[in-house]
């Protein structure tokens, strides 16, 4: 199943590439690339946030995270508005969200693990859950609720960041249970959402089963019936009609 969830992101990369290539005009073929790129630079925030947090380095930490983040708001506002949206895209849309979460996770991992460790174990649940579906081919999409999830988790680790860049002694207590509560509650609502795909594909199989029992005789009597005929019309092209054979033997006969 992984490898077709590979072969599939590939076929969709590919598509890209080949439109990319068939496109003649040079100021759409840019727009094309564009929330693409930005989506890409997301991939990037765990190699780049983690050493500056390291070295304690969080005021270009913070302000790397918030320049990242607003690639986020950008990317599918571009896409939908130069008419860029494609499969490739929301591919890596999903793959990049989830590197980027974990890229200003980790910082805050290592400076205030109490804190942020609830969070990342829900986040990991999520990720979790969606990456069953797309194995079972049940193709996860993002709800009102996941995205508005999203939204409040990256505010509540924008506020983090800030808290430690200015040295504000902030209580995220509230906020953080808060964030915690929207995880759990979308967790269970992508869990109900692929169970319910289940259950129709069950349906599905179930319908077409009694379809086939139904037409049982039909399915096993046409294949037959079309191979008999096929061996008929060998059968009287190989072997020629009993008349022509009459009149064959009466004109090789010779008279005496």
């Amino acid at each position: 199943m992984i490898n077709e969830i590979i072969t599939q992101y590939k076929k969709y990369r590919n598509e890209y590439m080949e439109n990319l290539k068939n496109e003649k005009n040079k100021i759409k073929r840019i727009k094309l690339q564009i929330p693409n790129i930005l989506t890409r630079s997301r991939i990037f925030a765990p190699f780049i946030l983690v050493p500056c947090a390291l070295t304690g380095n969080f005021v270009l930490a913070t302000v790397i995270a918030a320049l990242l983040g607003l690639t986020d708001c950008f990317d599918g506002f571009l896409a939908r508005k130069w008419n860029a949206t494609s499969n490739y895209g929301q591919k890596l849309d999903a793959i990049s969200d989830k590197l980027f979460a974990i890229g200003i996770a980790i910082p805050v991992l290592i400076t205030n693990p109490i804190l942020i460790l609830p969070t990342i174990i829900l986040e990991t649940i999520i990720g979790s859950i969606n990456f069953k579906s797309q194995i079972k081919g049940n193709n996860p999409k993002s709800t009102l609720l996941g995205k508005f999830k999203t939204t409040v988790l990256y505010i509540f680790l924008a506020l983090i960041y800030l808290t430690k860049t200015l040295n504000i002694p902030l209580s995220l207590f509230g906020l953080t249970c808060g964030t915690n509560v929207l995880q759990l509650v979308t967790a269970v609502q992508y869990y109900l959402i692929d169970k319910k795909k289940d259950e129709n594909k069950k349906e599905n199989i179930i319908e077409k089963v009694e379809e086939l029992k139904t037409d049982d005789e039909a399915l096993s009597i046409s294949p037959y019936k079309k191979q008999i005929e096929e061996l008929k019309t060998l059968k009287e092209s190989l072997i020629p009609n009993k008349a022509e054979e009459k009149e064959k033997t009466y004109i090789k006969t010779p008279r005496k």
